[in-house]
């Protein structure tokens, strides 16, 4: 599979990198601005660098040409999401998987999720919109609402929140995000087609917000 990671120098695209480098023949092309100080290569056959903003639109669609998937790993605003969208579609690629945020469906319950809105402020509003933007595109998208995110290389459990469901859990460790995203890749990106899903650590539903805060 031909797979491109936009953002590709945050910290789940990084682990994501690497699980699938280690454990598939993917060919990745990896996004990111200054991408050539940012990102090191482990294997230049099968990785290619590209310096490029993602709101680049017209550079964007001649990197994304002949792509399997793109994993959009960062949570965008509406601005992004438009960019991406305008991209794929000109290049003629569908399968979209976004690391998204919580609160973007109003579907965070209880105490939590009075703290997250508390917590997200204008930065949660501007991602709803970007949420809306995927959701109403053509696109075969993943929209993955991750809860509150910290790291522990050692938690590496979680609970998928089925679309239309509500988000319990306060928090996630970014190794089992980016389990969760290696796993769905491999198998083809088949699940969880034009769907919005959360994701969470076993049993931080029991809490009324992160236990590191």
């Amino acid at each position: 599979m031909r797979v491109t990671i936009l953002a590709a120098a945050g910290q789940i695209a990084e682990l994501v990198t690497k699980n699938l480098m280690t454990e598939t023949d993917d060919q990745l092309t990896l996004v990111a601005r200054e991408a050539d100080s940012r990102l090191t290569i482990t294997d230049a056959e099968r990785e290619n660098l590209v310096d490029l903003d993602v709101n680049d639109v017209n550079g964007l669609a001649a990197t994304l040409r002949g792509e399997d998937l793109v994993l959009l790993a960062t949570s965008p605003d509406e601005r992004m999401a438009d960019s991406v969208i305008k991209a794929m579609d000109q290049a003629g690629v569908s399968r979209l998987i976004v690391t998204g945020a919580i609160g973007v469906e109003n579907e965070v319950p209880g105490k939590f999720g009075e703290w997250n809105l508390r917590m997200g402020g204008d930065l949660l509003a501007a991602v709803v919109d970007g949420f809306h933007a995927i959701e109403n595109s053509d696109l075969d998208y993943t929209y993955l609402r991750m809860t509150w995110l910290y790291n522990d290389p050692r938690k590496k459990d979680y609970v998928i929140t089925e679309p239309g469901k509500p988000q319990p859990g306060v928090q996630v460790t970014r190794t089992a995000v980016a389990n969760f995203l290696t796993e769905l890749i491999k198998s083809g990106a088949q699940e969880y087609q034009r769907a919005s899903i959360g994701i969470y650590e076993p049993g931080s539903d029991q809490y009324d917000k992160p236990t590191f805060y």
